[in-house]
């Protein structure tokens, strides 16, 4: 997992996204997760993939015994110990896949980071190895469709047609508007995800092609609404560890 954050280009023009009340992460994805949450309460949760803290803020309403934040970058993580709310969580700089953990999990949720790892079943191991039986896994990740293409075309209503490299399962290159670094991520297909879910001891519970959510018809333009109509640019998956 390449750590792309913690340029300061990156992390700065992150924030600045992030913030968006109108971003894709708090209008098409958040709302979704947290309506798919399970029982919090007196629960132990992993955010995988942290970030600024904004879904841990969120489950910290709900009473759990124990959140743990995990992210592969140093300003994430400096960022989310510098707010007082987060006190009594803990949180872990590294990458996910190399960190030993001490205790396993009743809840784990990742928003939008499984795409930057490379290798899903020995993701969707170590996912089953951390949780405890009968416990939650809530993620989202780019959707396939937007992840598979190396050389996208353009339609006539400037939609990317990304599907012309959908089973070479293989490293990414993603261009931010505005922004002269690149970010590494992987393409999984649909088959990989799932197939390793199942194979690693999870039941899947839902699936949701996320784009065409409530809060989508409310707070978005016609304009983006009409482009969202065409594909889903995340998927969530809420599974269950058998």
């Amino acid at each position: 997992m390449k750590n792309n954050y913690d340029d300061k280009e990156v992390f700065d023009k992150y924030i600045v996204l992030r913030d968006n009340p109108l971003s894709y992460n708090e209008v098409v994805e958040m709302p979704e997760m947290k309506r798919n949450l399970p029982e919090l309460k007196n629960k132990s949760i992993l955010d995988i993939g942290c970030g600024m803290g904004h879904l841990i803020e969120h489950m910290m309403e709900y009473a759990p015994r124990k959140i743990t934040g995990v992210d592969l970058s140093t300003r994430m993580i400096d960022y989310c110990l510098t707010k007082e709310s987060f006190n009594d969580a803990e949180f872990k700089h590294g990458d996910f896949m190399d960190i030993e953990f001490d205790q396993k999990f009743d809840v784990v949720v990742s928003s939008l980071v499984f795409h930057y790892i490379e290798d899903f079943n020995s993701l969707s191991q170590k996912l089953g190895d951390i949780m405890n039986k009968d416990g939650t896994l809530l993620f989202s990740m780019e959707h396939p469709i937007v992840t598979a293409g190396k050389t996208p075309e353009t339609t006539p209503r400037n939609i990317k047609l990304k599907m012309d490299h959908y089973f070479d399962e293989s490293e990414r290159t993603m261009y931010w508007r505005g922004l002269d670094n690149t970010i590494d991520k992987y393409h999984h297909t649909v088959s990989t995800i799932f197939n390793n879910l199942i194979q690693n001891g999870f039941v899947v519970e839902k699936v949701t092609e996320l784009g065409q959510t409530k809060e989508v018809f409310e707070l978005y333009s016609e304009e983006k609404i009409e482009k969202l109509s065409h594909y889903p640019p995340f998927i969530m998956i809420r599974a269950r560890k058998e």
